[in-house]
């Protein structure tokens, strides 16, 4: 049953309606500042609804799925949502700390400024979804697709992205330390101003189609990496200052 334009803010009122229609879907409601937690459900499915500081935290719904809604500062702490499909929400300043997401679908959201510490995110998909300034340094990333996600600022420290395509990706002035881009192709993406250090390797990567100014890459594992002239003489001149004659005449 579709519930349309209504404003629920009781925990026990959505249980009740989520308990008599297991198939219950919201559209254009509001849910502001609403105290859902430890709300149990088999589905539960909104779209255009308002979720702004909403309390969803330790949510154990099997399928899962939000669309065009703004959730500004909801949490989703704990939550136990695998397989979850969110897609065009505005959730930043959002608490997902220590929340199931496995194999999730977080399409075209913005999680900037996100609390996502300890939550799991393996295998999920993150196309095209904004995590700027978020520390995911503590978050399982292992098989994430993040093509045309934007990780501008954040804090991607440790993480594993060897052997993996990587296409449309913002690093800008992300922490990479100690991240493994080992084999990776890189694809329309930028690297401008990222943070790396000895623990970072790009061993054998293919760095053509990423933007490298900035970023000191000359401190960063770098052994077999496959760069254009341009690049490496963008590289020479940042750590030493010395202007290579071929990126010169690439340049012209």
């Amino acid at each position: 049953m579709l519930h349309q334009n209504l404003t629920i803010t009781d925990g026990d009122r959505l249980y009740d309606m989520l308990s008599a229609d297991a198939d219950a879907a919201f559209a254009d409601c509001a849910f502001d500042g609403a105290d859902f937690a430890d709300i149990e459900a088999e589905a539960l499915t909104m779209r255009g609804c308002g979720l702004a500081r909403a309390n969803l935290s330790n949510l154990l719904c099997a399928a899962l799925a939000i669309e065009n809604s703004k959730m500004e500062g909801v949490s989703l702490a704990r939550a136990e949502i695998p397989d979850a499909r969110l897609s065009g929400c505005a959730m930043p300043g959002a608490n997902l700390k220590g929340a199931t997401l496995n194999m999730a679908r977080i399409a075209d959201c913005d999680l900037s400024g996100a609390d996502m510490s300890g939550a799991n995110l393996f295998g999920a998909d993150l196309s095209g979804s904004r995590f700027r300034g978020v520390d995911l340094s503590q978050t399982r990333l292992k098989g994430a697709k993040v093509d045309g996600a934007d990780f501008g600022m954040a804090s991607l420290r440790g993480q594993d992205f060897s052997k993996r395509r990587l296409a449309g990706v913002n690093f800008t002035e992300a922490d990479l330390r100690g991240c493994d881009f080992s084999d990776a192709i890189f694809e329309r993406c930028a690297l401008t101003g990222a943070l790396v250090d000895d623990s970072t390797r790009f061993d054998r990567a293919d760095l053509r189609g990423a933007t490298v100014s900035g970023a000191n890459l000359t401190r960063a594992g770098l052994r077999g990496a496959i760069m254009l002239p341009a690049q490496i003489g963008a590289l020479a001149f940042e750590a030493f200052g010395v202007i290579s004659a071929a990126a010169d005449e690439d340049g012209a």
